[in-house]
């Protein structure tokens, strides 16, 4: 939504919103000259709005929503409204259960700098995950949460991966599969899908009325992964080869920018000029997003919600860091909680000592029958798993447990994102005689 906002307002509409709490974004918007408003009210809807922009997490009680429905106002989906933006220039989407934010931004680079319209911050966004760009090309992430990314007409599209995620709206995996068959199946015959290497992402791609391009590490593949070190990917084709650098560990993010090139390159950007410009990539906000290092403990954040997130985030972690692990998950929605919390401790068992907090309800109602305690009691014996309900106690855990050479890493969608940089003042506390003076920091 903040994205949209700033998209909004390079375009010349006057824009205004509200949002449930303050936070750094409201600030970023601000900036921009937009009306942002911490707590939702009918007064925030003023007398010159013409349409209301909402997203599927607003509640239909909401006062604002209210407000606008009394008055007659136009009411739109947040889809909808990226879609009025994106049709200005030739749309490209980026799809899948994991990684779409990363390939996104990734794309947006190889291809120069072109407008997009992403899940998480970006360096170019002003606070935000939007920036309009030179060129004719608009990147939008499709997001299959709420089956908005049907109301999206991309030109072409990455598939990244197929996964059962968002319990809330889909009962089964069947029914996954079958929303992103209809985004495959509304691509242009003249348009393209690049499929990343997941089979169930193979499977539907084989559906699309169009070019499909496929990238993964087989002989078979138009772009592939040939080998991949320290410092980044090789890329070959059947005509051309080149070598990636890339600044973001894991398997993962070589997948993702291979993908993200192999998209750029049927845009037509030249394969070399491509891989060039994604090496300067250096993530998205809340992607193994650095908070600080205190006495040899480093503080990383991520956005890893989801079990396969987690074990791709834990062994990108093992290759940048040599030492212990310490991960600090908080679960996020009482659905998801419920139906993987056996996969959540299964993938915490990468981690040296696991901390589980209490869930992040989100838009959904309490349920006191699920708990984090579900998921420690599914993270594999000897490592250390412990049920710390709120982020205080689970910083206090971390504190007592973490020793020079460590890693933490806080891990979840919800609001364990400010628990980072607490941890990061807390150790500067802890470990004042670090300090060349001895004395603690003044902040």
């Amino acid at each position: 939504m903040s994205g949209l906002a700033r998209l909004a307002v390079g375009v010349g509409y006057t824009v205004s919103g509200t949002d449930r709490d303050e936070s750094a974004a409201l600030e970023a918007l601000r900036r921009l000259g937009i009306t942002a408003q911490a707590g939702h009210a009918a007064a925030a809807v003023g007398s010159s709005v013409a349409t209301v922009v909402v997203s599927t997490a607003i509640a239909p009680d909401n006062p604002d929503l209210l407000e606008a429905a009394r008055r007659g106002l136009a009411i739109v989906h947040r889809a909808q409204f990226l879609a009025e933006l994106m049709s200005t220039h030739r749309g490209l989407a980026v799809a899948g259960a994991h990684g779409k934010s990363t390939t996104s931004a990734m794309l947006r680079l190889c291809l120069d700098g072109a407008s997009a319209c992403i899940g998480a911050t970006i360096p170019e966004g002003q606070g935000t995950g939007a920036a309009w760009g030179p060129g004719p090309w608009f990147v939008a992430e499709a997001d299959e949460s709420d089956r908005s990314l049907l109301d999206l007409e991309p030109e072409a599209a990455i598939l990244l991966n197929v996964d059962h995620d968002h319990h809330s709206t889909y009962a089964s995996i069947e029914e996954v599969e079958a929303v992103f068959s209809a985004f495959v199946a509304r691509l242009p015959a003249d348009g393209a899908l690049v499929v990343g290497p997941d089979p169930r992402a193979r499977a539907i791609a084989a559906g699309a009325p169009c070019r499909v391009i496929t990238v993964g590490e087989e002989p078979t593949d138009d772009l592939r992964l040939v080998a991949r070190g320290a410092d980044g990917v090789h890329l070959r084709t059947v005509a051309d080869e080149t070598h990636v650098r890339l600044a973001v560990p894991g398997a993962h993010n070589a997948t993702n920018a291979a993908c993200a090139i192999a998209l750029a390159v049927w845009c037509g950007e030249p394969l070399a000029a491509a891989a060039e410009r994604v090496a300067s990539f250096t993530g998205v906000g809340r992607r193994f997003e650095p908070r600080g290092e205190v006495a040899g403990i480093r503080v990383v954040d991520d956005y890893a919600h989801h079990p396969a997130e987690l074990a791709a985030t834990l062994a990108a972690a093992r290759e940048v860091h040599a030492g212990r692990i310490i991960a600090i998950f908080q679960p996020h929605l009482y659905s998801r909680t419920r139906a993987l919390a056996g996969e959540f401790g299964a993938a915490l068992g990468a981690a040296d000592i696991a901390i589980v907090t209490d869930v992040y309800a989100a838009r959904e109602p309490d349920d006191p029958t699920v708990t984090g305690q579900l998921v420690v009691d599914a993270v594999p014996a000897g490592h250390g798993a412990v049920f710390a309900p709120s982020l205080a106690e689970a910083k206090a855990h971390a504190l007592a447990a973490a020793q020079p050479g460590d890693l933490i890493l806080t891990l979840g969608a919800g609001d364990i994102t400010t628990l980072g940089k607490e941890l990061v003042a807390a150790l500067e506390y802890q470990y004042a005689d670090a300090r060349p003076d001895g004395l603690p920091p003044t902040h």
